[in-house]
């Protein structure tokens, strides 16, 4: 009787507010979180931000002969902007640049179960992408 209530119990208790799966996941262990070092080759920047929400997600992918090596995020925000951030990272790895312009918000959305109030998030999201591309065209890497 105890281990199914139990194991409700500690999954509620580490996702109070019942974040999908994708999302807790990705917020709890979030892979290539950080920043590359100053000076790192190839790397391109993106950023922006939902002034409503108050959240703030940066990009950070590393071009090696026109296709995303490798990359990073920093996001400040909620679990689904923090889980944007990685996936979007995650997604980019050996694509490129006119791969990541097809970014779909429904598949962002539907991977990540984003419900419709933090819509916002894939929003800023894909705002992200698309500063990091403009920077990407300037840069000519």
């Amino acid at each position: 009787m105890g281990g199914l209530n139990m194991e409700a119990a500690e999954m509620e208790m580490t996702n109070p507010f019942a974040y999908s799966a994708p999302i807790w996941q990705r917020f709890s262990a979030p892979f290539r979180a950080g920043r590359f070092a100053d000076g790192t080759a190839g790397v391109v920047s993106g950023q922006a931000g939902t002034p409503a929400a108050r959240s703030v997600l940066k990009l950070q992918l590393q071009f090696v002969a026109g296709r995303v090596a490798d990359g990073r995020f920093q996001a400040y925000g909620c679990p689904t902007s923090i889980a944007v951030g990685a996936w979007l990272v995650e997604w980019a790895i050996g694509k490129s640049a006119a791969e990541l312009r097809g970014l779909s918000l429904a598949e962002l959305r539907g991977t990540l179960e984003i419900a419709d109030d933090r819509a916002h998030c894939a929003v800023m999201g894909e705002d992200a992408v698309l500063a990091l591309l403009s920077q990407y065209q300037e840069s000519r890497i």
